[in-house]
Formats: structure tokens, C-alpha cells, sequence
């Protein structure tokens, strides 16, 4: 059992990582809410799964107590950071970078410190306590009965940081299997994977330039399947506007992009390029959070022209959706429930994957 000492440890590293720079590696939940999953669930008292599932609940105990802002996501990224990393268990080395100071980027602990929540959106509210336990006891139950995947998250990957995103992957793909819709799908039905090595998800969110011409050679090379999650009025702004598109929208530009004007989106050719042999997911126009859609209009532009746009481009419905902050579905918000109605499958939080139809 990982100790109380080393979660505090690696949750403060989390909170204080710079994650537009970092691939930050979560165990995430998968979830049905289709009712339609079959019997094929392996066994509970399956000791590694038993195993798992007592080190989250172990995490989650620890953190809430020295955080009563914190949700099982920062225990799930603790536990992923320790044991999902190169570097993990004494495997290569990952040293987390210090995160930009900005306005609810981290919570301040009172004594200077870090705080252990993850940032969220200035609009969006984090869940009531008896929320949190509910999340937390779902996301555990989950794991137990083995629904759980590997999902790391990159946002702007650079040329300059080429060499430390190969030696990442490599990492990864020595170790976990791709995983790509279909697999997911059959997982989320069955309860089994078809590659007896367990599966990952590298993910790059926010439709970089550096994500198609770094990532996704990468990518190709040792075998892995991308998650791609591009907002779509970033690849629609020319390049001499993506810089002061990103800084209102919060998208992580690196200082090494901010002279010139070259394009930091990748283009919808990119897309429809690499649609073929990886995934796209909807990540609304702008960057947006859920709690922002609140209008006919907003969930216009904010859903359904992304879907529209990004079906038209990859030829099929995108695979799933998240937005800004991870946050989980919730059927009484316009946004999501537009999502839903839409006849997207997946829904992706930083708890969990979960099926909505």
C-alpha cells in the first residue's frame, strides 16, 4: 500500500505541475449508462483489481482529510503520478515543472504552499461533499470490478520537447497496449480487453500545430492510437490570431511561440488526416467549460457547429467529448445534455470514461 507520506507528496507535485507542458498521467473510471454491458465482467475478487481499487479508496481517505476541497480525480492523478509515470517505482524521470501563477490555477493551503485540488474554471463550481463521496464511492466500485483504462493528457508538444515526448511514449507503449473507440466499446461491453497487456490513452487536447507534426509521428512509430480533442474555432482563427485567441481562451502557448506568427493550430487538413488511423473527440469551439453554456445560442456555437464541423471533416460522428476542466456529465446542463442528444458515445472527465449511449 502506497503511504500516506508518498500520496501527500505526489498530489502536490500534481497540483503544482504546469500540465500545458507535461503529459499528466491519470487511471480514470469507466462507466455505462446505457445499461446494455453484458456479464463478461471479470471476477471482484480479481487481486490485482482488489488491489487497485483499495490504494484509490486508500488515496481518496488521505487526501480529503488534508484537503476538504480536493474530488477523487487529484487521488487518481496522485496514484497514477506514482505509479503511471516513467519514473514510477524508480523507472526512469519525470520532474514536474512549476505551474504558472494565474488566477485559480491553485489553492492557496495558507502556509504558502500548494494546495492538493486540481484547478478548475473560474465558472465552475466544485461538488458538495456527500457529491464528492458519491463520485469517489462510484469511481472505486469501478475499479474493483476492473473497468478501469490509463489516460495520459498532453496539451502544446512541441519540437523543442520532442526528445522527452518520445522517451514518454516509449515508455508507455513498452508496457500498455493502444487503445482505440472500438476497443473501448468491446471493453465497456464485456468487461474484457482483447490485448491481455493493459490498455493506455495518450490524449492531446486543444488542436496544437506541434500535436500533428510531433505527437503524431510519434505516435505512428510505436504503435499507440492518439485521442485527439480540438476546440474548433482555434483551427478556424488564421494563424496571425491564434496567439491572442489562445491567451483568451486559455490555451497554453509556450514562450518559444509567442514570436512570429506562425500557425500554432494544426489545420482541418491535419485533422482529416489523422482522423484515419487515430481518434477525434469533440472539446467545443472555444475551450469553453460547461457551466459558460447556458444559452440556445451557446450551445449552438459551442456544441453542435463543433459536432457538425468536426463529423463533416472525419466523416463520422466524433467518438466522444470533454470540456474544459474534465468535469463530469450531468444531464441538467444545456451543454451536456446537447452532447448527449447529439448521439455521442463517450464521455471523457477526469474520473472517468463513461458511455452515454
Amino acid at each position: 500500500m502506497t503511504t500516506d507520506a508518498d500520496l501527500l507528496d505526489a498530489a502536490r507535485a500534481v497540483a503544482a505541475e504546469d500540465e500545458d507542458r507535461a503529459g499528466v498521467a491519470m487511471l480514470v473510471a469507466l462507466l455505462d449508462r446505457t445499461g446494455t454491458a453484458t456479464t463478461g465482467t471479470p471476477d471482484p475478487a480479481d487481486p490485482a483489481d482488489r488491489a487497485l481499487a483499495a490504494e484509490v479508496q486508500h488515496a481518496w481517505r488521505v487526501l480529503r482529510a488534508a484537503d476538504p476541497d480536493t474530488t477523487v480525480q487529484d487521488a487518481l492523478a496522485a496514484l497514477a503520478l506514482i505509479t503511471l509515470r516513467p519514473g514510477a517505482r524508480g523507472v526512469g524521470s519525470v520532474t514536474p515543472s512549476p505551474r504558472p501563477d494565474g488566477p485559480g490555477r491553485a489553492s492557496d493551503t495558507g502556509d504558502g504552499g500548494t494546495g492538493l485540488a486540481a484547478w478548475r474554471p473560474g465558472d465552475t463550481g466544485r461538488p458538495d461533499a456527500v457529491a464528492r463521496e458519491a463520485e469517489a464511492a462510484v469511481v472505486v466500485d469501478a475499479v474493483l470490478h476492473g473497468r478501469h483504462l490509463r489516460v495520459v493528457n498532453w496539451h502544446n508538444t512541441p519540437a523543442s520537447h520532442a526528445d522527452d515526448l518520445r522517451r514518454e511514449l516509449t515508455w508507455y507503449a513498452d508496457r500498455f497496449s493502444p487503445v482505440t473507440e472500438a476497443d473501448l466499446h468491446t471493453a465497456l461491453d464485456t468487461g474484457r480487453w482483447a490485448d491481455p497487456r493493459p490498455g493506455v490513452v495518450p490524449a492531446f487536447f486543444d488542436g496544437f500545430a506541434s500535436a500533428a507534426q510531433v505527437a503524431v509521428p510519434l505516435c505512428e512509430e510505436l504503435g499507440l492510437v492518439g485521442w485527439f480533442y480540438p476546440p474548433t474555432e482555434f483551427l478556424d482563427a488564421p494563424a496571425e490570431q491564434q496567439r491572442a485567441f489562445a491567451a483568451e481562451h486559455d490555451l497554453g502557448v509556450l514562450e518559444e511561440d509567442l514570436p512570429g506568427d506562425a500557425p500554432l493550430a494544426m489545420t482541418w487538413d491535419d485533422l482529416a488526416d489523422l482522423a484515419g488511423r487515430h481518434v477525434v473527440c469533440g472539446h467545443s469551439a472555444t475551450h469553453a467549460s460547461s457551466a459558460s453554456v447556458r444559452t440556445s445560442a451557446d450551445v449552438d456555437r459551442q456544441v453542435h457547429r463543433p459536432l457538425a464541423r468536426l463529423t463533416e471533416v472525419i466523416g463520422r460522428r466524433p467518438a466522444g467529448w470533454a470540456w474544459l476542466g474534465g468535469t463530469p456529465f450531468d444531464p441538467a446542463a444545456p451543454g451536456d445534455a446537447a452532447v448527449a442528444a447529439s448521439g455521442v458515445r463517450l464521455w471523457t472527465s477526469n474520473a472517468a470514461v463513461q458511455r452515454l449511449h
